[in-house]
């Protein structure tokens, strides 16, 4: 039991502090606000860059203390319209109830803070338990504002009736938000499944890739343009199949040839066609096919070495022009099945690109659903307070008794105002007292 100042505030402190943290999560991830900060020299330039969401979230936690306090006086005059004098003492109860509960070592631990941060998290939503202190916040002001705006300009039953018509649509966004759940975690299957099919196309591709380089190696074929080519392009099959889909979409080539150029900038068709050409007769040497027709033939039988490539990575013809490979590939077994494989990459990029595109709006629309979820308790907050002025009978309250906060604010300004005017009329009078005592005395003299 500690009764001290930092105890009765230390559970307010917590309550903006998480509500604050998972508010700059959000907005961080629409593109609000950055954790991102770059330290400059005294010539302006950058000399180091760092992310600190503590630092980045004082600002919002101001944000939110400054609405805080302004709760204060807005509840205050809420809970007086409602209840008069007993009316505040409740509010006043309930406001100090957490610190008194604090300093008795009675009110719970709860952690507010999300249990990581994403920088540039587009999609990160926090804390579930985080969000509490944000939409408490949106509801007591919600609550605040109707019950005053109720009772100042006069609304009557008609004013609920009407609020009604925009509260009963609100449920109808939950199915709208519903379809939008599924369809964004479609996508996202959809997405994660190209992304591992790829990965493993790859992985298939590289290990085959890897048999071939050393039987170049053991056959003294070095100088042979597909043996450079199974040297060179294990690190671009290495990275695809250890990437994410956002490193296949940003760095993987865009067609057969570029995959064929393996670390080389350009690689001209003659080029690549040799050393598909090359490829395919080690795959004839090795894993040969037997032709009795032109429909039917007979593939080498399996082995360690010649393998039947699975269909889901082997799914696209082979590139152009004809005659350089059988068209059927995919249905002999192989040593290397880059004719398939690798066209099946190709065709894969602009798929993942649009599966990507759509994910991340999927993404960024839960972080506007957050949004909305809040001006749902704000609107929430605000059909209760219509409830509470109701259950009160604000309605059959006499004219003396409706209006209260909104005469006494006329009375505070009428106030000021009189003690402005007269605060104008003696500093006039005292001016013109001090001139016309100067002027006398540059007269006399």
């Amino acid at each position: 039991m500690s009764f001290s100042v930092a105890s009765f505030f230390h559970p307010y402190s917590k309550f903006l502090h998480g509500a604050a943290y998972n508010l700059h999560q959000n907005l961080e991830g629409l593109g609000v606000v950055s954790s991102s900060f770059t330290e400059r020299d005294e010539a302006g330039k950058v000399i180091a860059s760092y992310w600190s969401p503590d630092q980045a979230m004082v600002i919002t936690l101001g944000f939110l203390v400054m609405l805080a306090l302004l709760l204060i006086p807005l509840l205050s005059a809420a809970a007086y319209t409602v209840g008069k004098k007993r009316g505040l003492f409740c509010f006043f109860a309930l406001l100090i109830l957490p610190g008194v509960l604090n300093c008795l070592g009675l009110f719970p631990i709860i952690n507010y803070l999300p249990t990581r941060y994403a920088i540039n998290g587009v999609g990160k939503l926090g804390s579930e338990v985080g969000l509490i202190p944000l939409l408490m916040l949106c509801a007591i002001t919600g609550w605040g504002v109707m019950v005053l705006l109720y009772d100042n300009l006069n609304l009557t039953e008609r004013f609920r009736q009407i609020y009604d018509h925009f509260w009963f649509p609100l449920a109808l966004v939950a199915a709208v938000f519903f379809v939008a759940d599924n369809g964004a975690n479609e996508d996202t299957a959809l997405l994660n499944g190209a992304t591992v099919n790829v990965q493993d196309a790859s992985g298939y591709l590289l290990s085959q890739i890897r048999r071939y380089d050393d039987y170049c190696k053991a056959n003294g074929l070095d100088d042979l343009r597909s043996c450079q080519w199974s040297r060179d392009s294990q690190w671009t099959f290495t990275h695809i199949k250890e990437g994410e889909a956002g490193y296949f979409i940003e760095f993987a080539p865009d067609d057969s040839r570029g995959f064929y150029a393996a670390n080389r900038r350009t690689v001209s068709d003659d080029d690549v066609n040799a050393i598909r050409k090359e490829i395919a007769e080690y795959n004839q040497r090795l894993c040969p096919v037997k032709y009795f027709s032109s429909d039917i033939s007979r593939s080498s039988p399996l082995s360690s070495t010649c393998e039947y490539v699975p269909y889901h990575y082997c799914s696209a013809r082979p590139d152009g022009p004809p005659g350089i490979v059988d068209e059927g590939i995919g249905s002999h077994t192989v040593a290397l099945a880059s004719e398939c494989i690798i066209p099946r990459l190709a065709a894969a990029k602009p798929y993942l690109k649009q599966l990507s595109a759509l994910v991340s709006q999927h993404e960024k629309a839960k972080n506007h659903r957050w949004l909305y979820f809040l001006a749902v308790a704000l609107a929430i907050g605000a059909k209760v307070a219509l409830s509470t002025t109701k259950l009160c009978l604000i309605d059959a309250r006499p004219v003396a008794d409706r209006r209260i906060i909104l005469r006494a604010v006329r009375y505070r300004l009428g106030q000021c105002v009189r003690f402005m005017k007269r605060l104008l009329i003696d500093c006039g009078q005292w001016a013109g007292l001090v001139a016309i005592r100067v002027f006398k005395r540059f007269k006399r003299g």
